[in-house]
């Protein structure tokens, strides 16, 4: 079986510990990871999806005598999932969906997962093809927003910028929130480290914690239940 490589460019950030009711100064109650214009996206939703993918790659990730902190995931997941329902809204707004390169990206990755538990293969199928997924529905909502100027026949590329800039202006025009316990935020339409903490690290391993790129000696000096790999 070959297994697709880990989801690159997951945030890496210093999570905020939250507990009581609610963010201050902000509308955020527990279990709530994001709130997406009238959609919701649960903490057990992050938290899900995050172990099931960490339990899909691990076999490759020990082959490759990698270890990756579990906040690095479930902070990058958290973010993905937030692009996709937006995303999600973007084409229900102009009537597309993501195409044939995103039908052809998941009929991949079902072939390369479908040894797996259920729960694994919806992980790595839902983050892994999100990709396409969202440069699908940028260049449909971009073709539409050229052809409404007058251009038709545009390149992909043309459309993808238009698409972009569809993408961004959606989020200037619709309430999007990120818990501050996952340390991102979205900005012209992209997922952003932001440094949401009250604190700064201090100490070699608290340094390492919040590095930009997993530090392999500190992720391995993690408890099992803190790693993946």
């Amino acid at each position: 079986m070959s297994m697709p490589r880990p989801l690159a460019g997951l945030a890496a950030v210093s999570a905020l510990l939250l507990s009581g009711c609610g963010v201050a100064g902000t509308s955020f109650h527990p279990g709530v990871a994001a709130q997406v214009g009238d959609q919701t996206i649960s903490v057990s939703k992050v938290d899900s999806v995050a172990s099931s993918y960490c339990s899909a790659i691990e076999p490759q990730l020990s082959s490759q005598k990698q270890v990756v902190p579990r906040h690095y995931l479930r902070d990058g997941i958290a973010g993905r999932l937030t692009l996709v329902a937006a995303a999600h809204q973007l084409a229900a707004d102009y009537g597309v969906d993501a195409g044939t390169q995103y039908d052809q990206k998941v009929a991949e990755l079902q072939g390369a997962v479908d040894t797996l538990p259920e729960d694994q293969q919806q992980a790595i199928i839902e983050i892994e093809a999100s990709t396409a997924y969202l440069s699908g529905v940028e260049q449909a909502v971009g073709k539409q927003v050229l052809a409404a100027q007058g251009t038709t026949g545009a390149s992909t590329q043309a459309a993808a910028k238009a698409g972009q800039a569809a993408f961004a202006k959606w989020f200037d025009q619709h309430d999007v929130t990120i818990d501050p316990q996952f340390g991102i935020s979205i900005k012209n339409g992209q997922t952003v480290k932001t440094d949401t903490s009250i604190s700064y690290p201090v100490g070699d391993a608290a340094k390492q914690g919040a590095a930009a790129t997993p530090d392999q000696s500190y992720a391995a000096s993690l408890p099992a239940s803190h790693r993946c790999g």
